[in-house]
């Protein structure tokens, strides 16, 4: 029997939406690529807990309070389909569809809504040498921190911005390990054209930022250099990482590494969004895609809404709200509850959700993007990691007269290899905009066509 709702992601957002909708009676389907809730945030949260409960205090307390929101996402009932990838979805006049596919097994779904809650995905960041064994994401090493307990046994160079590069520091230190050295890309002081976003954000959310500067201080006190107002940044070495070169004002300096982590934010992950047809706007502020949609998280297409940081980036405890509201409403467009009990149950969320927007506005307008990360100024830099294609290639393509990276694709293939776009497609975007003098939302996206995951000739013999 199909599901009234298919919940696509178990983070923050999907498991308070699956409640939500659970507590109503709804039939839902929560569908994750993981094997087991959590998200990325919250990753791996249950098992660490049996396993490693020594390890809750490593990750700090806002991971912990993750185990509140998994325990009762797996003893509700909702049907939990794990180790599971979406290779298609579409919203049609004849219905919704939901191509899932689990180990050899491949099924079309067809739910009444569909919940897209995908979160969040680390900005893209290409630069000299990032394709050199020896350069990854802050956010990929946090997660081998918290899916297996490994933490750098060098002492590696952190480059960039935002609280997820001073909070996995954070956690190195806790965890008797440091880096070498934080290389910090964000500006140098608060401007004071954003000093009454501060202050907006010390009266709802104190708490948060007074947190931050304890990490500072403790990481001050642990002796890890850091230096302020870094410009640029390139890997160099032959077969893997040796040293990193940075840029500081007018100067250039090298130290050695055989580690680079880099992070210059996070963006909302639309990748099955944009493959249903959503209407997304470009965010000038933030650089990146996001879905347009109403005050309860209701999407361009008929029965598709989205929740959490894939509907905008606002943290795990938005997410938590974002979820309920969004689920509460479905419900309520199902039929399964009223107007009247959907203001009731969502009005506390709505009331948190709109403080903690606040706190938001002031990071993403102080922690805004390095302009050397989106749009590359060396033409040797690889744009498409899948298929080799360099800022150089992309130049060429544009001044023949390719007018977005759609039509690119036919010239170089960049957003066609495994990862179907999902790495370079900001990227590629902002650099036709730049060749072409043009507005990143006038060239727009990459189009995305099924089967969004690799698909197998036996995956469709088995298509139930």
């Amino acid at each position: 029997m199909n599901p009234d709702v298919v919940i696509i992601g178990a983070g923050p957002a999907g498991m308070s939406a699956a409640l939500a909708l659970n507590a109503t009676g709804a039939r839902v389907r929560m569908v994750d690529e993981q094997n087991a809730p959590g998200g990325q945030v919250f990753r791996a949260v249950d098992r660490v807990s049996r396993e490693r409960p020594e390890n809750l205090q490593l990750y700090g307390s806002d991971y912990a309070r993750g185990l509140d929101l998994t325990g009762r996402l797996l003893d509700s009932g909702v049907e939990l389909s794990f180790s599971t990838s979406v290779w298609d979805l579409s919203s049609q006049d004849s219905g919704l569809s939901i191509g899932l596919v689990k180990g050899k097994q491949a099924e079309m779904v067809r739910p009444r809504h569909m919940i897209i809650a995908t979160g969040a995905m680390e900005r893209p960041t290409p630069f000299p040498g990032w394709t050199l064994p020896g350069v990854m994401t802050v956010g990929a090493a946090q997660t081998l921190f918290k899916d297996s307990a490994l933490i750098p046994d060098s002492r590696p160079v952190i480059a960039g911005s935002g609280p997820l590069v001073y909070l996995f520091v954070h956690q190195m230190i806790v965890a008797g390990a440091k880096p070498a050295m934080i290389l910090d890309t964000g500006p140098k002081f608060v401007s004071p054209s954003l000093w009454v976003d501060l202050f907006r954000a010390m009266v709802v959310g104190s708490a948060s930022l007074l947190k931050g500067q304890s990490w500072l201080r403790d990481i001050k006190k642990a002796g890890v250099g850091r230096v302020t107002g870094v410009s640029s940044v390139r890997a160099k070495g032959e077969n893997r990482v040796q040293s990193i070169a940075y840029r500081c004002g007018d100067k250039t300096r090298e130290i050695d590494a055989d580690l680079l982590l880099v992070h210059d934010g996070v963006i909302p992950n639309t990748h099955l969004a944009v493959a249903a047809g959503c209407v997304h706007n470009w965010s000038r502020l933030q650089h990146c895609w996001t879905p347009v949609l109403d005050a309860a998280g209701t999407s361009s297409k008929p029965g598709i809404s989205i929740a959490g940081d894939g509907a905008g980036i606002g943290g795990a405890d938005a997410a938590v709200c974002s979820g309920a509201i969004v689920g509460w409403h479905v419900a309520k467009e199902l039929g399964f509850i009223d107007e009247s009990r959907y203001l009731s149950e969502t009005r506390d969320y709505r009331r948190e959700f709109k403080r903690l927007s606040i706190l938001r506005r002031f990071i993403d307008r102080h922690y805004q993007p390095l302009d050397y990360f989106q749009v590359p100024p060396d033409s040797a830099t690889i744009v498409c990691r899948c298929e080799q294609v360099s800022v150089g290639d992309i130049e060429k393509v544009a001044a023949l007269g390719c007018m977005g990276p759609n039509q690119g694709k036919a010239f170089t293939r960049c957003g066609m290899g495994p990862c179907m776009g999902r790495q370079c497609g900001n990227t590629v975007s902002q650099l036709f905009a730049k060749y072409l003098d043009r507005d990143v939302a006038d060239i727009g996206h990459y189009r995305i066509r099924p089967p969004i995951r690799p698909l197998t000739v036996e995956h469709l013999a088995n298509l139930d």
